[in-house]
């Protein structure tokens, strides 16, 4: 975590070189709904930070960028670090750099980073704009869904359409904002775990689906480097298939597609969900 405090100091400080010098050459920058902007290698993210602290001046007291709230370990040992922040910047017009407007920018949200060797391989940030500047202790409201005192059942469905692709939606919540994943949700109290999987797809994909056999069931546990319980979801997974309604995004979600099983690596998604789909296609071949 030290490389991610690290990061941080260099960026309130305005030092570009000192940001790009913490990063490995084969390294990958996204800026998740941010117009979904992806920078790889050394020099085009020494590029990115340049102008952009170029560009910003920072807006909170003693003239920091960002305040981080928290930093902790996503899952222990597995290398990814989770930082927690708000941002005030002052926009400066420069004639290297066109820009729409000059003012003040601010902003809440939180970064990703894959630390491997003391560098950051992998970094991703998405973010929200507040309107007016935020508090300089502010930190982003946290869901029940947050450090629960007990499991949290979730569904999610398979859905293989008539020309055997697959519905994935993008999400923006937590723990997969910015990823691909099956359409799914948490249950509801007194609903059926059939029940629920069909209203969290006509909610999320505005599809009307018969839901079928059990693809899947596991446990999805995230902890914080304290070693607390930052998610736990015992989630069930069903084969679906649609039966009516029209597709697109709806609640959770900014965006809905039909994939090709076969052509899964284009979408960034876990991996769990590539095994989940590929059971549920030899289930639907099958059955």
């Amino acid at each position: 975590m030290d490389v991610v405090r690290a990061f941080y100091r260099a960026v309130n400080a305005g030092d570009a070189a000192a940001v790009a010098a913490l990063y490995d050459p084969d390294c990958r920058l996204e800026h998740v709904f941010d117009g979904d902007d992806e920078r790889r290698g050394l020099e085009d993210v020494r590029d990115r930070w340049t102008a952009e602290l170029a560009r910003d001046q920072g807006a909170l007291p003693g003239g920091a960028r960002v305040h981080v709230t928290r930093i902790a370990g996503i899952e222990t040992g597995w290398g990814w670090v989770r930082a927690e922040w708000v941002s005030a910047v002052r926009v400066r017009a420069l004639p290297s750099v066109a820009l729409a407007k000059e003012g003040d920018d601010h902003a809440a949200g939180y970064s990703h980073f894959w630390i491997e060797d003391g560098r950051i391989r992998r970094h991703r940030d998405v973010r929200r704009k507040l309107e007016g500047p935020p508090p300089h202790d502010a930190t982003a409201p946290l869901s029940a869904r947050h450090y629960p005192t007990r499991p949290i059942a979730g569904v999610g469905a398979v859905i293989v359409t008539g020309d055997r692709r697959v519905v994935l939606v993008r999400r923006t919540r937590e723990p997969l904002a910015g990823q691909w994943s099956l359409p799914g949700g948490t249950l509801e109290l007194g609903e059926t775990l059939e029940a629920g999987t069909a209203r969290e797809v006509l909610e999320e994909t505005g599809l009307v689906v018969d839901v079928g056999p059990v693809v899947e069931v596991f446990d999805r546990i995230l902890v914080d480097d304290e070693n607390r319980v930052r998610y736990h979801f015992v989630l069930i997974d069903y084969l679906c298939r649609p039966r009516g309604g029209t597709l697109a995004a709806g609640s959770d979600v900014v965006d809905v597609v039909t994939a090709d099983p076969a052509d899964l690596g284009r979408y960034l998604m876990a991996d769990k969900a590539h095994d989940v789909i590929a059971r549920a296609m030899m289930m639907s071949t099958h059955g």
